[in-house]
């Protein structure tokens, strides 16, 4: 966990999660766009993680096929604060934004402070896997193994980038997870056992929910690849999410 000058979580702020950007769906780089085009810009965006249907940035073809992407976001990041969590789909991105604190899933959760002096945990959300999945995403970050791939999809002119990014595009991410509740108390059964919050918030999920948990809060932020929604801070005697819908 990283926790090194705890940040307050400001009113405004925007939790968005799992755009899933790809060939098929662009509706984020126009929500991008739509914030850069507005007058008051909210302070902070964190962004959850799995923006992208995949990003690393050892793999060339995919950073150039969001090129646009990335330039915006950086330049949203010179006129307000950009938190990165990075997930399952897009990882070692630090080299690629000069204007945007991006996390690697080793340095999750990361604490943040909420104005009510709450203790919040904030977390793409594929932390506590089983042993083997756990090791195995790891494996596919390593810089090393990335480059190498790299090296050869680049000699067969991006013929595995190209395959990837198309069957990516097909993916199903519309989903309902029965009794998600009972996954999110067991999530912060974990937790518990590691850090103290009274707060978490994580994407990965895709299921836009909330709830209170004893005497803490889980939030698991929408998918905006599904639902082009996301939430945004208030605050009143604690710290609240609303949720904001937009069509793109």
């Amino acid at each position: 966990m990283q926790n090194d000058q705890i940040q307050t979580i400001k009113p405004g702020a925007i939790f968005i999660g799992d755009a899933h950007a790809g060939a098929s769906r662009p509706q984020f780089l126009k929500f991008l766009r739509a914030l850069k085009a507005e007058p008051t810009p909210p302070p902070q965006i964190f962004m959850m993680g799995d923006m992208f249907d995949f990003l690393a940035s050892e793999c060339e073809f995919f950073v150039k096929f969001y090129e646009r992407y990335i330039h915006t976001i950086d330049e949203l990041g010179e006129e307000m604060e950009i938190y990165y969590f990075e997930g399952n789909h897009d990882f070692n991105l630090t080299r690629l934004f000069k204007n945007v604190k991006a996390y690697p899933i080793g340095a999750q959760p990361v604490k943040f402070a909420s104005e009510c002096g709450q203790s919040v945990l904030i977390a793409h959300g594929d932390i506590f896997l089983p042993f083997v999945a756990k090791y195995a995403l790891r494996f596919l970050r390593i810089k090393i193994f990335l480059k190498t791939m790299n090296f050869f999809d680049k000699f067969l002119n991006f013929r595995l980038s190209k395959r990837i990014l198309n069957k990516l595009k097909r993916k199903i991410l519309d989903y309902k997870i029965p009794n998600f509740k009972n996954l999110a108390e067991a999530k912060m059964r974990r937790y518990n056992t590691f850090y103290e919050a009274d707060v978490v918030i994580e994407g990965h999920y895709h299921q836009g929910e909330q709830y209170t948990i004893g005497k803490q809060k889980y939030i698991n932020i929408p998918s905006f690849a599904c639902e082009q929604s996301y939430f945004v801070v208030e605050y009143s005697q604690n710290i609240k999410f609303a949720r904001k819908s937009v069509k793109v």
